[in-house]
Protein backbone atom coordinates (compact mmCIF):
# COMPACT_ATOMS: atom_id res chain seq x y z
CA UNK A 1 0.00 0.00 0.00
CA UNK A 2 1.45 3.25 -0.84
CA UNK A 3 0.54 5.51 2.02
CA UNK A 4 3.45 7.92 1.85
CA UNK A 5 1.69 9.20 -1.40
CA UNK A 6 -1.66 9.52 -0.06
CA UNK A 7 -0.01 11.22 3.11
CA UNK A 8 1.80 13.46 1.05
CA UNK A 9 -1.39 14.58 -0.80
CA UNK A 10 -3.14 15.11 2.18
CA UNK A 11 0.11 17.48 3.43
CA UNK A 12 -0.13 19.50 0.04
CA UNK A 13 -4.09 20.74 0.71
CA UNK A 14 -4.47 21.21 4.16
CA UNK A 15 -1.58 23.96 3.76
CA UNK A 16 -3.41 25.75 0.72
CA UNK A 17 -6.77 27.38 2.34
CA UNK A 18 -7.37 30.86 1.25
CA UNK A 19 -9.24 33.36 0.66
CA UNK A 20 -18.74 35.88 -4.98
CA UNK A 21 -22.41 34.50 -6.69
CA UNK A 22 -22.52 30.56 -7.19
CA UNK A 23 -21.58 29.39 -10.56
CA UNK A 24 -23.76 26.05 -11.31
CA UNK A 25 -23.16 25.30 -14.22
CA UNK A 26 -22.20 21.46 -15.60
CA UNK A 27 -19.02 20.76 -15.98
CA UNK A 28 -16.95 18.09 -17.92
CA UNK A 29 -13.97 16.47 -15.68
CA UNK A 30 -11.51 14.54 -18.32
CA UNK A 31 -8.47 13.28 -16.31
CA UNK A 32 -5.64 11.26 -16.19
CA UNK A 33 -4.33 8.58 -13.22
CA UNK A 34 -1.73 6.55 -12.02
CA UNK A 35 -3.04 3.51 -9.76
CA UNK A 36 -0.29 2.43 -6.94
CA UNK A 37 -1.83 -1.18 -6.37
CA UNK A 38 -2.25 -3.11 -3.28
CA UNK A 39 1.05 -5.65 -2.95
CA UNK A 40 -1.80 -8.32 -2.36
CA UNK A 41 -2.86 -7.86 -6.36
CA UNK A 42 0.31 -9.41 -7.19
CA UNK A 43 0.08 -6.20 -9.80
CA UNK A 44 2.56 -3.64 -11.05
CA UNK A 45 1.49 0.24 -10.68
CA UNK A 46 0.23 1.53 -13.84
CA UNK A 47 -1.62 4.25 -15.77
CA UNK A 48 -4.92 5.05 -16.70
CA UNK A 49 -7.79 7.80 -17.07
CA UNK A 50 -11.21 8.68 -16.40
CA UNK A 51 -13.48 11.39 -16.91
CA UNK A 52 -16.79 12.51 -14.74
CA UNK A 53 -19.76 14.62 -15.91
CA UNK A 54 -20.11 16.89 -12.21
CA UNK A 55 -22.88 20.29 -11.21
CA UNK A 56 -22.79 22.00 -8.17
CA UNK A 57 -26.08 21.91 -6.18
CA UNK A 58 -24.77 23.78 -2.92
CA UNK A 59 -22.11 26.76 -2.38
CA UNK A 60 -19.72 24.05 -0.87
CA UNK A 61 -20.81 20.61 -2.64
CA UNK A 62 -20.79 19.11 -6.33
CA UNK A 63 -21.85 15.62 -7.18
CA UNK A 64 -20.20 13.91 -10.20
CA UNK A 65 -21.30 10.56 -12.08
CA UNK A 66 -17.57 9.59 -13.15
CA UNK A 67 -16.27 6.41 -15.42
CA UNK A 68 -12.88 5.48 -14.99
CA UNK A 69 -10.38 2.79 -15.96
CA UNK A 70 -6.70 1.21 -15.88
CA UNK A 71 -4.82 -1.73 -16.57
CA UNK A 72 -1.91 -3.40 -13.99
CA UNK A 73 0.42 -6.11 -15.40
CA UNK A 74 0.66 -9.15 -12.76
CA UNK A 75 4.17 -9.64 -11.22
CA UNK A 76 3.67 -13.89 -10.73
CA UNK A 77 2.01 -14.03 -13.87
CA UNK A 78 0.90 -13.12 -17.54
CA UNK A 79 -2.12 -10.97 -18.61
CA UNK A 80 -2.81 -8.22 -16.23
CA UNK A 81 -6.10 -6.72 -14.41
CA UNK A 82 -8.32 -4.41 -16.68
CA UNK A 83 -10.06 -2.38 -13.88
CA UNK A 84 -13.23 -0.09 -15.21
CA UNK A 85 -15.08 1.78 -12.74
CA UNK A 86 -18.49 3.45 -12.49
CA UNK A 87 -19.59 5.58 -9.45
CA UNK A 88 -20.85 8.83 -8.08
CA UNK A 89 -18.95 11.53 -6.37
CA UNK A 90 -19.54 14.17 -3.64
CA UNK A 91 -16.79 17.17 -3.71
CA UNK A 92 -16.73 19.48 -0.97
CA UNK A 93 -14.62 22.94 -1.88
CA UNK A 94 -13.46 24.42 0.95
CA UNK A 95 -14.13 28.12 -0.91
CA UNK A 96 -16.24 27.85 -4.11
CA UNK A 97 -15.56 30.84 -6.94
CA UNK A 98 -12.29 31.63 -5.89
CA UNK A 99 -8.79 31.08 -7.89
CA UNK A 100 -7.31 28.41 -5.60
CA UNK A 101 -8.91 25.81 -3.08
CA UNK A 102 -8.47 22.38 -1.38
CA UNK A 103 -11.59 19.76 -1.56
CA UNK A 104 -12.09 16.21 -0.17
CA UNK A 105 -13.79 13.82 -1.84
CA UNK A 106 -16.54 10.38 -1.18
CA UNK A 107 -17.50 7.94 -3.57
CA UNK A 108 -19.48 4.92 -4.23
CA UNK A 109 -19.77 2.83 -6.85
CA UNK A 110 -18.88 -0.45 -9.07
CA UNK A 111 -15.78 -1.62 -10.30
CA UNK A 112 -15.83 -4.40 -13.10
CA UNK A 113 -12.23 -6.46 -12.90
CA UNK A 114 -11.29 -8.56 -15.60
CA UNK A 115 -8.24 -10.57 -14.71
CA UNK A 116 -6.77 -14.20 -15.01
CA UNK A 117 -9.59 -15.56 -17.03
CA UNK A 118 -12.17 -14.17 -14.73
CA UNK A 119 -14.54 -11.25 -14.82
CA UNK A 120 -16.83 -10.29 -12.15
CA UNK A 121 -18.43 -6.86 -11.02
CA UNK A 122 -18.64 -5.50 -7.46
CA UNK A 123 -18.74 -2.80 -5.28
CA UNK A 124 -16.14 -0.12 -4.75
CA UNK A 125 -16.08 2.66 -2.25
CA UNK A 126 -12.86 6.02 -2.22
CA UNK A 127 -12.02 8.86 -0.28
CA UNK A 128 -9.50 11.40 -0.70
CA UNK A 129 -8.45 15.19 -0.53
CA UNK A 130 -7.70 17.29 -3.86
CA UNK A 131 -6.45 21.27 -4.75
CA UNK A 132 -8.12 23.29 -7.74
CA UNK A 133 -6.74 25.88 -9.57
CA UNK A 134 -8.70 28.11 -11.44
CA UNK A 135 -7.43 29.10 -15.17
CA UNK A 136 -10.15 30.99 -16.32
CA UNK A 137 -13.92 31.82 -15.82
CA UNK A 138 -14.44 28.22 -17.64
CA UNK A 139 -11.32 25.56 -16.85
CA UNK A 140 -10.06 24.93 -13.94
CA UNK A 141 -6.98 22.65 -13.15
CA UNK A 142 -7.29 19.72 -10.26
CA UNK A 143 -5.44 17.22 -9.16
CA UNK A 144 -6.54 14.71 -5.82
CA UNK A 145 -5.21 11.55 -4.49
CA UNK A 146 -8.10 8.84 -3.16
CA UNK A 147 -8.11 5.76 -1.34
CA UNK A 148 -9.56 3.12 -3.25
CA UNK A 149 -11.51 0.21 -1.53
CA UNK A 150 -12.04 -2.63 -3.72
CA UNK A 151 -14.27 -5.69 -2.66
CA UNK A 152 -12.10 -7.97 -4.89
CA UNK A 153 -15.60 -9.60 -6.92
CA UNK A 154 -13.36 -12.07 -8.55
CA UNK A 155 -11.70 -13.41 -5.55
CA UNK A 156 -8.20 -13.22 -6.73
CA UNK A 157 -5.70 -14.73 -4.44
CA UNK A 158 -8.61 -15.82 -2.30
CA UNK A 159 -8.27 -11.83 -1.17
CA UNK A 160 -11.52 -10.24 0.56
CA UNK A 161 -10.83 -6.85 -0.65
CA UNK A 162 -8.08 -4.69 -2.26
CA UNK A 163 -6.81 -1.34 -1.41
CA UNK A 164 -5.22 1.09 -3.83
CA UNK A 165 -3.91 4.91 -3.96
CA UNK A 166 -4.78 6.64 -6.96
CA UNK A 167 -3.28 9.83 -7.95
CA UNK A 168 -5.42 11.52 -10.55
CA UNK A 169 -5.09 15.19 -13.08
CA UNK A 170 -7.24 16.67 -15.02
CA UNK A 171 -9.45 19.70 -15.99
CA UNK A 172 -13.27 20.89 -15.28
CA UNK A 173 -14.44 22.49 -17.94
CA UNK A 174 -17.74 24.31 -17.52
CA UNK A 175 -20.78 24.06 -19.90
CA UNK A 176 -22.08 26.91 -20.92
CA UNK A 177 -21.78 31.05 -20.27
CA UNK A 178 -21.23 31.93 -16.58
CA UNK A 179 -24.20 33.77 -15.08
CA UNK A 180 -23.78 37.45 -14.27
CA UNK A 181 -24.79 38.98 -11.11
CA UNK A 182 -28.58 41.20 -11.89
CA UNK A 183 -27.98 44.49 -10.37
CA UNK A 184 -30.58 45.26 -7.39
CA UNK A 185 -33.76 47.15 -8.54
CA UNK A 186 -33.67 50.56 -7.74
CA UNK A 187 -36.58 51.26 -4.46
CA UNK A 188 -39.91 53.11 -5.43
CA UNK A 189 -40.15 56.29 -4.85
CA UNK A 190 -42.31 57.26 -2.10
CA UNK A 191 -44.98 60.03 -2.34
CA UNK A 192 -44.73 62.93 -0.18
CA UNK A 193 -47.88 64.51 1.61
CA UNK A 194 -48.56 68.45 -0.01
CA UNK A 195 -47.79 70.47 2.66
CA UNK A 196 -50.61 72.61 4.77
CA UNK A 197 -50.44 76.36 4.23
CA UNK A 198 -50.82 77.55 7.33
CA UNK A 199 -53.37 80.75 7.14
CA UNK A 200 -51.79 84.35 7.53
CA UNK A 201 -50.51 85.84 10.63
CA UNK A 202 -52.20 88.55 12.43
CA UNK A 203 -50.63 92.16 12.53
CA UNK A 204 -49.03 92.58 15.18
CA UNK A 205 -49.51 95.60 17.32
CA UNK A 206 -47.31 98.64 17.37
CA UNK A 207 -43.96 98.10 19.50
CA UNK A 208 -42.10 101.11 21.34
CA UNK A 209 -39.07 101.54 19.51
CA UNK A 210 -35.89 99.49 20.78
CA UNK A 211 -32.63 101.01 21.58
CA UNK A 212 -30.06 99.83 19.11
CA UNK A 213 -28.04 97.24 20.63
CA UNK A 214 -24.44 96.83 22.09
CA UNK A 215 -21.81 96.08 18.64
CA UNK A 216 -21.74 92.05 18.64
CA UNK A 217 -17.79 90.70 17.71
CA UNK A 218 -18.24 87.43 15.89
CA UNK A 219 -15.53 84.86 16.32
CA UNK A 220 -14.91 82.68 13.62
CA UNK A 221 -15.62 79.16 14.16
CA UNK A 222 -12.94 77.04 14.85
CA UNK A 223 -11.61 74.87 12.11
CA UNK A 224 -12.29 71.24 13.21
CA UNK A 225 -9.49 69.13 12.31
CA UNK A 226 -9.27 66.54 9.65
CA UNK A 227 -8.85 62.64 11.13
CA UNK A 228 -8.65 61.21 7.94
CA UNK A 229 -5.27 60.98 4.94
CA UNK A 230 -7.46 61.17 2.05
CA UNK A 231 -9.00 64.27 3.38
CA UNK A 232 -5.97 66.10 4.38
CA UNK A 233 -4.46 64.79 0.86
CA UNK A 234 -7.67 67.06 -0.59
CA UNK A 235 -6.96 69.92 1.71
CA UNK A 236 -3.39 70.23 0.34
CA UNK A 237 -3.94 69.56 -3.31
CA UNK A 238 -3.34 71.79 -6.39
CA UNK A 239 -4.49 71.63 -9.54
CA UNK A 240 -3.49 68.28 -11.58
CA UNK A 241 -2.72 66.15 -8.17
CA UNK A 242 -5.04 62.78 -8.13
CA UNK A 243 -6.40 61.76 -4.57
CA UNK A 244 -7.64 57.91 -4.51
CA UNK A 245 -10.38 59.11 -2.19
CA UNK A 246 -11.67 55.10 -1.83
CA UNK A 247 -11.37 51.64 -2.50
CA UNK A 248 -13.01 48.59 -3.27
CA UNK A 249 -13.29 47.75 0.42
CA UNK A 250 -15.46 51.34 1.10
CA UNK A 251 -18.20 49.79 -1.37
CA UNK A 252 -20.29 46.54 -0.60
CA UNK A 253 -19.27 44.06 -2.74
CA UNK A 254 -20.12 44.12 -6.44
CA UNK A 255 -22.04 47.09 -6.12
CA UNK A 256 -21.89 50.99 -6.13
CA UNK A 257 -23.38 50.79 -2.21
CA UNK A 258 -21.09 53.22 0.04
CA UNK A 259 -20.08 51.39 2.99
CA UNK A 260 -20.00 53.59 6.60
CA UNK A 261 -16.16 53.77 6.55
CA UNK A 262 -16.98 55.22 2.74
CA UNK A 263 -18.98 58.08 4.65
CA UNK A 264 -16.95 58.87 6.93
CA UNK A 265 -14.20 59.99 4.52
CA UNK A 266 -16.75 61.49 1.62
CA UNK A 267 -17.99 63.89 4.74
CA UNK A 268 -14.85 65.26 5.45
CA UNK A 269 -13.66 65.33 1.97
CA UNK A 270 -17.23 67.63 1.41
CA UNK A 271 -16.03 69.42 4.34
CA UNK A 272 -12.81 70.21 2.56
CA UNK A 273 -14.66 70.98 -0.85
CA UNK A 274 -16.86 73.40 1.10
CA UNK A 275 -13.93 75.52 2.26
CA UNK A 276 -11.58 75.26 -0.79
CA UNK A 277 -14.52 76.95 -3.04
CA UNK A 278 -11.27 77.50 -5.80
CA UNK A 279 -10.90 73.72 -6.34
CA UNK A 280 -13.52 71.77 -8.81
CA UNK A 281 -12.89 67.60 -9.14
CA UNK A 282 -13.74 65.16 -11.54
CA UNK A 283 -14.32 61.91 -9.68
CA UNK A 284 -12.71 58.83 -11.66
CA UNK A 285 -14.28 55.09 -10.88
CA UNK A 286 -11.62 52.22 -11.79
CA UNK A 287 -11.91 48.24 -11.05
CA UNK A 288 -9.65 45.34 -11.50
CA UNK A 289 -9.58 43.01 -14.01
CA UNK A 290 -11.67 40.24 -12.50
CA UNK A 291 -14.66 39.83 -14.95
CA UNK A 292 -15.72 41.53 -18.36
CA UNK A 293 -14.49 44.23 -19.94
CA UNK A 294 -18.41 45.62 -20.37
CA UNK A 295 -19.12 44.65 -16.73
CA UNK A 296 -16.04 46.68 -15.14
CA UNK A 297 -17.05 49.71 -16.92
CA UNK A 298 -20.58 49.79 -15.58
CA UNK A 299 -19.30 49.21 -12.07
CA UNK A 300 -16.82 52.29 -12.17
CA UNK A 301 -19.17 54.57 -13.49
CA UNK A 302 -21.59 53.29 -10.90
CA UNK A 303 -19.12 54.12 -8.27
CA UNK A 304 -17.77 57.37 -9.57
CA UNK A 305 -21.49 58.54 -9.72
CA UNK A 306 -22.00 57.42 -6.34
CA UNK A 307 -19.46 59.46 -5.19
CA UNK A 308 -20.78 62.15 -7.09
CA UNK A 309 -24.37 62.04 -5.70
CA UNK A 310 -22.79 61.88 -2.39
CA UNK A 311 -21.00 65.56 -2.45
CA UNK A 312 -24.30 66.92 -4.19
CA UNK A 313 -26.01 66.19 -1.28
CA UNK A 314 -23.96 67.61 0.81
CA UNK A 315 -24.05 70.71 -0.47
CA UNK A 316 -21.45 70.92 -3.16
CA UNK A 317 -22.26 72.03 -6.19
CA UNK A 318 -22.65 70.02 -9.20
CA UNK A 319 -21.26 72.51 -11.48
CA UNK A 320 -17.96 71.69 -9.42
CA UNK A 321 -17.99 68.51 -10.59
CA UNK A 322 -17.87 65.62 -13.18
CA UNK A 323 -17.10 62.11 -13.32
CA UNK A 324 -16.03 59.27 -15.57
CA UNK A 325 -15.56 55.36 -15.35
CA UNK A 326 -12.11 53.77 -16.55
CA UNK A 327 -13.43 49.87 -16.01
CA UNK A 328 -10.02 48.09 -15.54
CA UNK A 329 -8.01 49.83 -18.46
CA UNK A 330 -6.06 51.98 -15.72
CA UNK A 331 -4.45 49.76 -13.34
CA UNK A 332 -2.01 51.14 -10.95
CA UNK A 333 -0.48 48.07 -9.76
CA UNK A 334 -0.50 44.38 -10.63
CA UNK A 335 -3.86 42.46 -11.57
CA UNK A 336 -1.45 39.55 -10.89
CA UNK A 337 -1.80 39.42 -7.09
CA UNK A 338 -4.84 39.94 -4.24
CA UNK A 339 -3.18 42.61 -2.75
CA UNK A 340 -2.77 44.93 -6.38
CA UNK A 341 -6.44 43.62 -7.38
CA UNK A 342 -7.70 44.99 -4.24
CA UNK A 343 -6.07 48.23 -4.95
CA UNK A 344 -7.16 48.80 -8.56
CA UNK A 345 -10.64 48.71 -7.25
CA UNK A 346 -10.59 52.62 -6.44
CA UNK A 347 -12.08 56.22 -6.76
CA UNK A 348 -10.11 58.73 -7.24
CA UNK A 349 -10.27 62.76 -7.37
CA UNK A 350 -8.61 64.74 -10.04
CA UNK A 351 -8.42 68.07 -8.70
CA UNK A 352 -8.52 70.96 -11.62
Amino acid sequence: MHIKTLSLFIALASTALQAQAMDDRLYVAPSVNYTFADNDRNADDGWGAGVALGKPVTPHWNMELSLSGSALNHQSASGDYRLQGLGVDALYLLKRDVDFTPYGVLGLGILRTDTLGKADTGAMANAGLGIMKRLSDNIALRADARYRWDGNSTNTFNKSSFGDVIVSLGLNIALGEKARPVPKPMPEPVAQPEPEIAPPPKPAPMAAPVPAPEPVIVQPAPVVPLTTKQATQLDQAKSGDVVTILEGVNFEFDSDRLRPDARVILDEASTVLERRSDISVDVAGHTCSIGTEQYNQGLSERRAKSVYDYFVNKGIAADRLTTQGFGETRPAFSNATREGRAKNRRVELHVK
